[in-house]
């Protein structure tokens, strides 16, 4: 009609940029596609392959001997007891004292009730965040829960593994 070069070329350009969205996003879905089918229609050797790669990831930590594992747990309780001293200290601005104090109550208890029904966990949790609303430290509070928490995790691994003595009931 009556378009000039220039206005050829505009409109020749707007009509490159509109398909180029929808080819990536035709690839992008093909490609899913092509995922999903190599999943679902994967033959038997395959899917096998794949279960043997993901035992593999969980086979290493398995490997390790249980003293390992033992020592692996305790660093882990260690680095929860480290940030909840740290959270103490620099996010609620409370006395290192106070925080450490709190911190050795805890799993003080922790041990003590190990061995109770896990109702009676929920309440020393929920104890912890009343306790925490009424001081007005609901974050140490919460955090010396998750510290409580921790201390009964590890006491329940390490008696699985035998490291720890299991209280005989009478």
């Amino acid at each position: 009609m009556g378009e000039t070069k220039q206005q050829k070329h505009i409109n020749d350009d707007s009509k490159k940029k509109e398909t180029k969205p929808e080819k990536s996003e035709a690839k992008a879905g093909a490609a899913e596609i092509e995922e999903i089918k190599e999943f679902v229609v994967s033959s038997e050797k395959e899917r096998s392959e794949r279960k043997k790669a993901e035992q593999a990831s969980v086979s290493a930590i398995a490997a390790w001997s249980s003293r390992k594992k033992s020592i692996a747990v305790l660093i882990l309780f260690v680095a929860v007891a480290i940030a909840d001293v740290l959270i103490g200290i620099l996010a609620c601005k409370v006395n290192p004292v106070v925080v450490c104090v709190v911190l050795l109550i805890q799993v003080a208890i922790g041990v003590l009730l190990d061995q109770n029904p896990i109702w009676l966990h929920a309440c020393v949790v929920a104890a912890d965040v009343i306790a925490g609303i009424c001081v007005s430290q609901i974050l140490l509070m919460a955090v010396a829960a998750v510290v409580y928490i921790a201390a009964i995790a590890t006491l329940e691994v390490l008696q699985r593994m035998g490291y720890a003595p299991v209280k005989k009931e009478a």
